[in-house]
């Protein structure tokens, strides 16, 4: 084992292949894939017309799965996984990409869904630099096959002079 790696790094490789977050429900409202839509240039009447989606195979509009994926940072980041135990709050995540997106079946608008995530890997690129892998599912409630699967890379760095600030801070 190697005894120089942060404790953080070294609790995640305990939880290898294990669940490891789950957040809370989400809901996203027309109101909200409209302006998805409108800052992403992508309206389509499959998002954006409840009247003409209900008329398709899918009953009714269906959020955009860029919008979903872009939600998806923020369970990991924000959830109870120790990224800064060790370094009194001197680390920092990034999103570093994503792979292996799958759509699965689709996501109505207004219904509840969430991320439910396990660690799937743990690259070191330096002393205090790690990749991260997750896999993620978006499960829809009451629905059993999932929106979307797909894996999130986060970049973890720690040790580095960064200036001083809390986790959840909007400065």
């Amino acid at each position: 084992m190697d005894t120089n790696k942060p404790e953080s790094i070294k609790y995640l490789e305990s939880r290898l292949g294990q669940e490891v977050f789950v957040s809370k429900w989400n809901v996203i409202t027309q109101d909200e894939t409209d302006a998805f839509a409108k800052l992403t240039d992508d309206e389509d009447p499959m998002h954006n017309d409840p009247e003409w989606a209900a008329k398709t195979p899918w009953g009714g509009t269906i959020v955009q799965a860029a919008h979903v994926l872009s939600l998806g940072v923020a369970p990991i980041v924000n959830s109870d996984i120790p990224l800064d135990i060790e370094t009194d709050g001197n680390s920092y995540v990034l999103n570093y990409g994503y792979d292996r997106v799958r759509v699965l079946s689709p996501l109505h608008v207004g219904h509840r869904f969430r991320y439910r995530g396990k660690i799937k890997n743990i690259r070191s690129k330096s002393q205090n630099e790690f990749i991260i892998t997750w896999d993620v599912t978006v499960e829809v409630e009451a629905q059993e096959k999932p929106f979307m699967v797909y894996e999130s890379l986060m970049y973890w760095t720690t040790g580095q002079e960064l200036p001083s600030v809390s986790k959840h801070s909007k400065k």
